[in-house]
């Protein structure tokens, strides 16, 4: 009995330890970005050969960032492409002189050029590891099936994460994630209405932070689809429930205590408060069409924060009809928000349910029209139409779910027939 008060006292005695490193800005850092867990490494980038891809069918590339911070990318033709052009491919020289010069990468961007039908996917990781570690090599090979004859991705890694240069940040990862999909699209050529941006788990909040960011520049730039899949409301919020390594939790076991969360909320550095970010993009954008995907079962961001980040983009479309009609976006919020149960289930037409596996709710939105929701039968596919979505599936947890079979049936359907 005494060694197990002891094991209890000595397990709250760390939790409590931690508890209160949580209040350092290092601690926070590593605990949000997770950036010094190593997995992959120098050989896999430079090599994707070990990582299951064929011999030069990726060209890695530096981007240099306006700070002068390098970090590392990857090109991934697509398998058609590649097949057309292999005998020359494998004849590329890709050492590592030939790729930190960006000589490597020039005979892959021209590949590229060449095809007038070509899409772009700019894909954000979640965090820890690299751009090789893990799933993530699997998740670029279902996103780039999406058309094997024109589907090119670009992946480039977060400063501190792999061999990248520099230390994470909010601002910084946002920051450099505006700048990488301007300098993506000036390298490939290919209008932004042929490109979308994908996130997975951190990388929502890169990818919708980046957006707003991009849709207050001047000139605005929006591009064809904005993915956040697996993501989270706010990192304050996404605390009260997250467990580290699926296991350790962080503010669970103090719910009752709200004036300890409130003071570990008020010394949050790293916040990423997506569900305002969105809203924000959402009204400003006149273009961007939204999928906002989700599992069920994920284990690690609860199914609500995929919720709350489509509930806040709706928010923004009805603000954005304010804007348009020169009217008060009180009038549209209040409606929103007056909504019974069942007429807010109306908004949301469910366009396909499978087997109970996968549901796909959609807002359809026409600009210049009434705040009324336009049916999918009245609407004609125009730049005047945007759709806000949310694919919720049934199962894929938190890292398989960017590479199920439904997921990339949906990112196929916007790239090439919205």
């Amino acid at each position: 009995m005494a060694i197990y008060t002891k094991a209890i006292l000595f397990a709250s005695v760390g939790y409590l330890s931690f508890m209160v490193s949580l209040l350092f800005e290092p601690v926070q850092r590593n605990l949000v970005f997770l950036y010094r867990l190593r997995l992959g490494g120098k050989e896999t980038v430079y090599h994707p050969e070990s990582v299951g891809f064929a011999q030069n069918q990726v060209a890695p590339f530096w981007l240099t960032m306006p700070d002068g911070v390098k970090l590392f990318g990857w090109h991934i033709l697509p398998l058609d492409v590649y097949a057309a052009h292999r005998q020359e491919l494998r004849g590329l020289s890709a050492t590592q002189d030939s790729i930190d010069s960006g000589e490597f990468a020039k005979r892959h961007l021209e590949i590229l050029k060449e095809d007038p039908d070509a899409r772009v996917i700019i894909y954000y990781h979640g965090n820890s590891g690299c751009i090789s570690a893990m799933h993530r090599p699997d998740i670029y090979r279902s996103l780039i099936s999406t058309s094997p004859a024109h589907t090119h991705l670009f992946v480039v890694d977060y400063r501190g994460f792999g061999i990248s240069g520099g230390t994470p940040s909010e601002e910084a990862l946002i920051s450099d994630g505006a700048f990488t999909a301007k300098t993506i699209l000036n390298m490939t050529g290919v209008p932004a209405d042929r490109t979308i941006l994908i996130g997975q788990s951190l990388g929502t909040g890169v990818i919708i932070g980046a957006a707003d960011l991009l849709t207050q520049s001047d000139p605005k730039l929006e591009f064809r689809a904005l993915v956040p899949i697996a993501g989270f409301a706010s990192i304050e919020e996404l605390l009260s429930t997250y467990k580290i390594f699926g296991t350790i939790p962080v503010l669970a076991p103090f719910k009752s205590f709200k004036a300890l969360q409130t003071l570990l909320a008020r010394q949050l550095r790293y916040k990423f408060h997506s569900d305002v970010r969105i809203e924000r993009f959402v009204r400003n954008s006149r273009k961007t069409k939204v999928l906002v995907v989700h599992s069920f079962d994920d284990e690690h961001i609860p199914y609500f924060h995929g919720e709350k980040l489509v509930d806040a983009a709706i928010m923004g479309a009805l603000e954005s009809e304010a804007d348009d009609a020169g009217q008060s976006s009180g009038q549209h919020l209040k409606r929103l928000v007056e909504m019974s149960e069942d007429e807010r289930h109306g908004v949301f037409e469910i366009v396909s349910v499978g087997e109970r596996q996968v549901r796909e709710y959609v807002f359809w939105q026409k600009f210049g029209a009434t705040a009324e929701v336009v049916e999918e039968s009245q609407v004609s596919l125009t730049s005047e139409v945007r759709r806000i979505g949310m694919l919720a599936v049934k199962w894929g947890g938190h890292d398989i779910v960017p590479k199920s079979t439904d997921v990339v049936l949906a990112i196929r359907n916007i790239l090439y027939e919205d």
